[in-house]
């Protein structure tokens, strides 16, 4: 084939440009580009582009599904939201739980905050409540995937974890007797240190119901809570306790060391103690609602 220069006005830019005119055997010619080099390359990238948005936004509702299992939230609260809670009730609690300053980059140099909400010997005020609506917040708005460098799409791991006192304790009692069980099958593989190293990876870590547990012997139970806290501490990540004990309960249920660290962690407005009627109490008799 032969080809022949000629200049052509670019329909895109508007710019003269050359380009080729290529002639068969039978003297017809091939057609020819209508917009320059660099006009070209740019659609192609809009292209790439494109595709990439529509990737995200697959990536994101996968994603979205994905954390809601990685989460760990009880089923009964998986639609719990801060829309749903009677604000009146616990003014305060539910203000800093929603506005929760929970990871870096918030436009904030401090670490995190960490949060314990208190409601001595009262049940039923709505902490539960309140932690999962946070947790379905963190899901609804944090981001679950992003585009690197114009080229791909990377998924992140849910920020986010959810565990009760009970379960806990019981998960990782299951790892000591993991040796006599169905030797070493998939099921039982966990160690103590995989659920340490779970709990130390996610970003805000929520516990629920600490307290409801009162072992005889502490040590076993104070020993897991120092691993947990104090690795938090020393990365500067925050957690959330939720228990029905006063301060000096708490600080003789989890140990001093550890007590001392959530001081340091969650500061003196981090530590919320919840008052008022059982909200299921207070449903059953139709009361008029008390504010804390």
């Amino acid at each position: 084939m032969k080809k022949e220069k000629i200049e052509k006005k670019c329909r895109g830019c508007g710019q003269i440009f050359q380009d080729n005119i290529w002639f068969r055997p039978d003297g017809s010619q091939m057609g020819t580009y209508e917009k320059c080099q660099e006009c070209r390359k740019k659609e192609e990238m809009l292209s790439e582009e494109q595709k990439l948005q529509v990737k995200l936004k697959e990536a994101i509702s996968f994603q979205r599904d994905i954390w809601f299992d990685e989460c760990n939230m009880p089923a009964g609260f998986a639609l719990k939201n801060f829309d749903d809670f009677d604000s009146k009730l616990q003014p305060k609690a539910f203000k800093t739980i929603k506005n929760l300053h929970w990871k870096w980059g918030d436009g904030d140099d401090d670490p995190p905050k960490s949060l314990v909400l208190l409601s001595p010997g009262i049940y039923g005020l709505g902490k539960t409540h309140l932690v999962c609506a946070l947790i379905n917040q963190i899901i609804e708005t944090d981001d679950k995937a992003v585009i690197v460098q114009k080229t791909y799409i990377r998924k992140k791991p849910c920020p986010v974890y959810y565990t009760s006192e009970n379960l806990l304790l019981r998960r990782i009692r299951q790892t000591f007797n993991r040796d006599a069980r169905n030797n070493f099958t998939e099921d039982y593989k966990e160690t103590e240190e995989d659920i340490y190293q779970k709990l130390a990876k996610c970003d805000l870590l929520i516990i629920d119901d600490v307290g409801k547990v009162r072992p005889r012997d502490t040590t076993f139970l104070q020993g897991v809570y120092f691993n947990i806290i104090d690795q938090r501490y020393n990365e500067s990540q925050p957690i959330i306790l939720t228990t029905n004990l006063d301060f000096n309960q708490l600080e003789e249920h989890i140990g001093g060391a550890c007590a001392d660290r959530l001081v340091e962690m969650a500061r003196k407005e981090g530590f919320i103690v919840m008052t008022g009627k059982s909200y299921r109490q207070r449903k059953a008799t139709n009361d008029v609602p008390t504010k804390d």
